[in-house]
């Protein structure tokens, strides 16, 4: 294995609308309706195809979480 292959950072997988909303435990519509609403997770368009990235999923629903009053 070279150098530039071990330096390079791992890839987020892709996730299509089935796995996300699976993953979420939602519908694929309210997914969809998500998507339209530009309130989902984000994600990027291949050949007209939403795809997600299990980061960016990830990032969204921490970015949901209340907080609560500052850290001590």
């Amino acid at each position: 294995m070279s150098d530039t292959a071990e330096a390079t950072a791992p890839v987020s997988p892709l996730l299509d609308s089935r796995e996300v909303a699976s993953y979420l435990k939602v519908s694929e519509s309210t997914l969809s309706r998500w998507r339209s609403a530009e309130t989902g997770p984000p994600f990027i368009k291949l050949g007209g195809i939403a795809r997600y990235r299990l980061e960016a999923i990830n990032q969204w629903l921490q970015n949901l979480e209340p907080h609560h009053g500052s850290p001590s």
